[in-house]
């Protein structure tokens, strides 16, 4: 069965520390900590802390190796058919062994290095912190933290480029040239590129940026965020993990998803720029006593810039202004009697008073943004959030869902759970429609004798895209029986889009 493998670097390249029999250190268990808790806050770099059973202190007593020490640790790649060698003969497997699950079968081998096609759930260096135990057997227990390479777009505080039409500003240029500049800073301090899509997506959607006054130094990561915070698509950064390559991708929590019923019966969810199969209902563990309600939200606060131009010694000068977009009637008075809001700190220029000096565009939300904003504050205030969701190893075929089981932002959707009795003032179950993780806890740990991975998720609702199936004759034909399917008549109103 596939299961997480450990690596350390102590010089000589990677070595194999996942545990077999006569090896010096074996994995223990790992904790990684990723995303974020709220969606104006941008997710904080994945965080492993794991434990290391050190046979004979070779690597407890050696300080200065563990410092800054390299760390992977990828997901075992899906087995292929010459590696399903057991000698145990066809007819001596459990009856309950069928073609489909014949391949849990398998057990990596331990005692391979990194594999290039396998699915990496974390990449770093060991950080100061931790501690050693010695156990009364003898050996070592390691306890120890290790940050990712995004840490460092957290400490790179270099000037950014500038211009002799700008004197005493840096980080200067239109939108393109700035994330093109931020790309090419990234891969200088050893971090993940932004994904090719997401580079797309902020030269089509992201406004002109304001530079930065020459003392004022932010860090690389603040540069990036502010460039993106003025969009209703509110991009979360999230450090995403392929098969051989690692991205910095934007995940777009604000905009709308859909969710499509497919002939088989099963559902898929497209939104925050991803598209995922939902999984079963039994899959997904959640507090089945609690619901949250969110902090009411009635308006969003983009916190902008405007530029002003000096005559005396002729030069641009910036200053704070911001815009408030409203929720233009989705919520009720009662909400919004109280105004709570939503603050976004962005680059964007919305009052231009240079006289005709600033180079750039100058911001303001169209109509159609601030109504995307507003159906967000709508689903964000009045969505109850199950508690916990958590997704294992244990209830999951890996091979099909790997994705549900790493550090990073995935779509999720509930059918028949215990709220779908509970139903809000359309009709719809509380927990209807699509919901996206933005953080969790990624665990990993032996229990009875088996490896398991669990992922303990933070979850926001997302805005969805009204249904186009109106009558029973839009999803004809739908070759399957009603039973088969995992969904009530009320939770078949969050569907979109029915595909043969």
């Amino acid at each position: 069965m596939r299961q997480p493998v450990m690596f350390i670097n102590r010089g000589n390249g990677y070595e194999n520390v996942t545990g077999r029999e006569g090896s010096r250190c074996a994995l223990a268990g790992f904790e990684i900590e990723w995303g974020t808790d709220s969606v104006d806050k941008q997710p904080e770099c994945n965080v492993l802390r794991f434990q290391l059973i050190d046979r004979d202190g070779d690597l407890a007593g050696n300080a200065t190796t563990l410092a800054g020490m390299p760390v992977l640790v990828q997901l075992s790649r899906m087995p292929m058919w010459k590696d399903l060698h057991a000698p145990t003969p066809w007819g001596e497997l459990p009856e309950t062994v069928t073609w489909e699950t014949f391949h849990l079968l398998h057990t990596p081998d331990p005692s391979e290095g990194p594999d290039p096609s396998a699915l990496t759930l974390f990449l770093g260096n060991i950080t100061t912190g931790g501690n050693i135990t010695q156990r009364d057997d003898g050996t070592y227990l390691l306890d120890l933290y290790a940050a990712a390479p995004t840490v460092r777009m957290n400490r790179t505080t270099q000037q950014g480029p500038t211009s002799g039409d700008l004197p005493g500003l840096h980080w200067v240029g239109d939108t393109a040239a700035r994330v093109d500049e931020i790309n090419r800073r990234l891969d200088g301090i050893g971090c993940p590129p932004i994904d090719m899509d997401s580079v797309a997506w902020v030269k089509a959607n992201a406004p002109y940026p304001a530079p930065y006054e020459l003392d004022s130094m932010p860090e690389l990561s603040t540069v990036l965020h502010k460039l993106t915070a003025a969009s209703p698509d509110m991009p979360l950064w999230f450090e995403t993990h392929h098969h051989g390559g690692e991205n910095i991708t934007a995940v777009l929590a604000g905009a709308k998803a859909s969710i499509t019923l497919h002939s088989d019966g099963h559902l898929s969810v497209d939104g925050a720029g991803m598209s995922m199969d939902v999984l079963d209902a039994s899959d997904i563990m959640i507090d089945e006593s609690t619901l949250t309600l969110p902090d009411p939200i009635a308006q969003v606060t983009v916190k902008t810039r405007k530029a002003k131009w000096n005559d005396n010694d002729s030069t641009m000068s910036l200053e704070d202004a911001e815009v408030t977009i409203t929720d233009r009637g989705r919520l009720p008075q009662n909400l919004t009697e109280t105004i709570e809001s939503v603050s976004f700190e962005s680059d964007a220029v919305s009052v231009d008073e240079s006289g005709g000096h600033w180079p750039g565009t100058v911001w303001n939300p169209t109509e159609g943004q601030r109504d995307q904003w507003a159906d967000w504050l709508a689903t964000q205030t009045l969505k109850p959030i199950p508690e916990h969701p958590t997704i294992s190893s244990r209830n999951i075929d890996i091979d099909l869902h790997e994705e549900t089981l790493q550090p990073s932002a995935i779509l999720l959707a509930f059918a028949s759970t215990r709220y779908t009795k509970l139903l809000d003032s359309h009709g719809q179950p509380v927990t209807a429609g699509a919901w996206l993780a933005i953080g969790g806890t990624l665990s990993f740990q032996w229990t009875g004798g088996a490896a398991e991975l669990r992922n303990e998720l933070t979850i926001t609702p997302l805005p969805m895209l009204p249904s186009e199936l109106s009558t029973w004759g839009d999803v004809d034909p739908l070759p399957i029986p009603w039973p088969a399917l995992t969904f009530t008549w009320g939770e078949f109103s969050q569907i979109t889009y029915f595909k043969e």
